[in-house]
């Protein structure tokens, strides 16, 4: 007779035996739960001994537990925040705390994270799908705003980082279980609800990517370079921003990708690993033209400071691939107004006016249609963390290779059949006939090694390279 915590089903039970009778009770998922359910054990293992000992126990009502601390949700989503900053990346940082301070606080307020169910979950996803973009400053639909609500993706940013604040509450033993725990299978099925057609990675043709080239060179001169640059690699704008030219190999044809510039601010790039991207020849020869123009302007520059008096200045080559008019990193928006020049003529010529990251989705398409790049060469050209990952997103980007269905066809006539028959016996004999050569050759040209040149040693041992001379 004893009592025992075991784990089933995922949660935390206990089960006592006493007096031939066996009880179960399920305590919960998490390490809190195990701990209740621990002492519940203990308590029970007591009182069991002390039965059977004949020992009574003390017939005094249990002390009062004070109320625990109130635990607000929105002071708890600012702790985590404040706490956790110093591991966040610039960009994370100030859009986990806009979604902090501009949608979750503001809905959820000061209620108990302990209360927090499935359910309000669901409320919030709701509201947020009717009317998330709604603000005080656009409280209606506008040419800014022409959708009220939020898309599903949206709000799961916004729920992430609620679960990881009920994560962390349940590692420390404060929360009993994540009330988030299932969110990304509950907002798949709200995604899957709210779509009206299955959504890929927009991405443009060729004849488009050359169409928007040559609006940039023409339009934009000193921005057709970068664009260019982004369709042939795939970078993302931020590691765009941070090239420098001692990252660009012109011998091997690579850039080395270890840094970017988002939000004014240097950071390693998204997944935290530095990689090497191949650069076709035509884009080797681009930055190649591009840093003899950097080393004229260079020239330039210090004859105008040397008129001016102040010789020794401006002969230095920006560091930067792409830089500003001071030699230092192309800010963000500034970029973004280039693009935005660049999408006007696209739009007045009948091209698509996506968005700039789209440059990254279109080689990324493109590379997988060619058939001659693999899944994971794709990946680590692009950063993605797995294969895994590039494929889900560009599954539709692979050839299609019709296989050969005869094997599954039983509609097919006694003639028809027997035809087939001959044609794949013909093929395999083909096929073997072809093997027989190859293996042939190979037989020859092995022989012909052994028998050696003309007037050459006829054997392959080295044990009998000399000649012996035996006594008569």
């Amino acid at each position: 007779m004893a009592a025992k915590v075991i784990q089933r089903r995922g949660a935390w039970w206990l089960v006592i035996h006493d007096q031939g009778d066996r009880s179960e009770e399920r305590v919960g998922p998490s390490d809190a739960d195990r701990k209740l359910a621990e002492r519940a054990a203990e308590r029970a293992n007591h009182e069991i001994k002390a039965r059977r000992l004949g020992l009574a126990a003390p017939a005094t009502s249990p002390a009062p537990q004070p109320p625990p601390d109130p635990l607000p949700t929105d002071a708890a989503l600012r702790r985590w925040h404040a706490t956790y900053r110093p591991t966040f990346k610039p960009s994370f940082a100030s859009e986990s705390l806009a979604i902090i301070e501009r949608h979750l606080a503001p809905y959820f307020g000061a209620r108990d994270l302990r209360e927090l169910r499935e359910a309000d979950l669901l409320a919030y996803i709701g509201e947020k799908l009717e009317r998330g973009r709604m603000t005080p400053k656009y409280p209606r639909p506008t040419d800014r705003n022409p959708s009220p609500g939020l898309a599903p993706a949206t709000i799961r940013q916004h729920l992430s980082l609620l679960r990881r604040v009920c994560s962390l509450a349940v590692r420390e033993g404060t929360l009993a279980r994540n009330p988030a725990e299932h969110l990304g299978e509950l907002l798949g099925r709200v995604g899957r609800a709210a779509a009206l057609e299955v959504k890929t990675a927009e991405a443009w043709t060729r004849d488009e990517v050359a169409r928007l080239l040559e609006l940039a060179r023409e339009h934009e001169p000193r921005f057709a370079p970068a664009l260019a640059l982004l369709f042939s690699t795939g970078l993302r704008r931020g590691e765009l921003l941070g090239l420098k030219w001692e990252d660009v190999d012109f011998e091997r044809r690579r850039l080395h990708v270890r840094r970017a510039y988002v939000r004014g601010e240097f950071t390693t790039p998204k997944s935290g690993k530095g990689r090497f991207v191949a650069i076709p020849p035509a884009l080797a020869e681009l930055l190649l033209e591009l840093l003899a123009q950097r080393h004229r302007e260079a020239r330039a520059r210090a004859l105008r400071e040397l008129e001016a008096g102040r010789p020794g200045a401006g002969v230095e080559v920006p560091p930067f691939v792409f830089p500003n008019e001071r030699g230092g990193a192309i800010e963000e928006k500034n970029l973004a107004r280039s693009w935005r020049r660049v999408q006007r003529h696209a739009l007045a010529a009948g091209i698509r006016p996506l968005k700039l990251h789209a440059t990254r989705h279109t080689w990324a398409t493109l590379a997988l249609a060619s058939g001659k790049a693999s899944i994971r060469w794709v990946a680590d050209q692009l950063g993605h963390h797995s294969p895994e990952f590039t494929l889900r997103t560009y599954t539709h980007a692979l050839r299609d290779e019709a296989p050969d269905l005869s094997f599954a066809d039983f509609t097919l006539g006694d003639g028809a059949a027997a035809a087939l028959a001959r044609r794949t016996a013909a093929q395999r004999s083909e096929k073997a006939r072809r093997a027989g050569l190859a293996s042939g050759r190979k037989r020859s040209e092995k022989a012909e090694a052994a028998r050696g040149d003309p007037g050459a040693i006829r054997t392959p041992d080295p044990q009998l390279r000399r000649l012996v001379l035996y006594p008569g």
